[in-house]
């Protein structure tokens, strides 16, 4: 990528909206396809839905959980986003992230600055919920505390690099193949993840084992998971937004047996279905937060480039 065609989003602009949060959703899809870099540091979480991240001229799934600290010089977007796809952006300052390094001492800088790719591990979904309260208890504080809620901003950062970029690295495992990122996006295809493992499997092309090792290696999961997953975000989609009953919904997304499924979803969300649909439809419901996240689903008029400019990718 040629950086003189990438426009570079500024933080000062930004940080100093009033309408500026600590954390917010993405979901506009014209920021979200927009080619850039930034004069500060980013942490973001795909919150729900798929598509693929293109970074530094390599390509790369997402799927919820994935958790990503992006440098300034990292050139970025996404691509192939499914209709739900929502990312949480938190914008650090280069000044807080170099009083953090700095205080930290010893390689940790390094290890976040010299990969090629930016750091990033796929959270459980255990830790993704609890990422999730801890950004809402932080938009909330600020929303009491104003500018002295900075100091909470700073523990949260430090909180997330710390845990999951320095105590628990999870090293990129380099480039995605194309096969097998083509082959994630297939398996969002209803058809498909309803057929399930066999689909996986006739539609990658390769041995058992040799998909088993790929899905390992670059999306930290077994293909059964990465079944799963996909089955659970459907299900989940369909219990925030229909009536459907939850047997037939279980059904529906392609699981055989109701037991085996009440099982995965409630080692994922904590919770049945039923308990979980109650939970969303609850307005005190500390899953149903989203909105307080945002600050701003769209670009504001104040970033320093126009919406109708034409970036180049060489």
């Amino acid at each position: 990528m040629k950086m003189k065609n990438i426009p570079r989003l500024t933080a000062n602009r930004i940080l100093s909206s009033p309408s500026h949060g600590y954390a917010s959703f993405i979901t506009d899809r014209r920021q979200l396809v927009k080619i850039h870099c930034h004069s500060y540091y980013e942490l973001f979480i795909v919150a729900q839905g798929y598509g693929t991240h293109l970074i530094n001229s390599t390509s790369e799934p997402l799927s919820p959980g994935a958790l990503y600290f992006i440098r300034p010089d990292d050139v970025h977007c996404y691509m192939d986003v499914t209709s739900n796809f929502k990312i949480i952006n938190m914008i650090v300052p280069e000044e807080t992230f170099d009083r953090l390094t700095q205080y930290l001492g010893g390689t940790f800088r390094d290890d976040l600055l010299s990969p090629p790719c930016p750091p990033h591990v796929q959270v459980s979904m255990k830790e993704f919920k609890s990422i999730l309260t801890e950004l809402e208890q932080l938009v909330l504080t600020k929303k009491i505390l104003k500018e002295k809620s900075d100091v909470f901003f700073r523990i949260t950062v430090f909180g997330l690099l710390t845990k999951y970029f320095v105590l628990s690295p999870q090293k990129s495992s380099g480039r995605t193949p194309e096969w097998l990122r083509w082959l994630s996006l297939e398996m969002l295809k209803k058809e498909n993840f309803v057929e399930g493992l066999p689909a996986l499997y006739r539609l990658s092309g390769k041995s058992i084992e040799h998909l088993s090792r790929a899905c390992r290696k670059y999306l930290q999961k077994s293909p059964t998971q990465l079944i799963n997953d996909i089955r659970l975000e459907y299900v989940v989609n369909q219990l925030q937004n229909t009536d459907e009953k939850v047997i037939a919904i279980c059904e529906d997304a392609g699981f055989d047996s109701l037991s085996h499924f009440y099982h995965i979803f409630k080692q994922a969300y904590g919770m049945s279905p039923a308990q979980f649909r109650k939970t969303c439809r609850t307005e005190e419901s500390g899953l149903d937060f989203a909105d307080n996240l945002v600050y701003d689903a769209t670009i504001p008029n104040a970033l320093p480039f126009d919406l109708g400019l034409a970036t180049q990718q060489g």
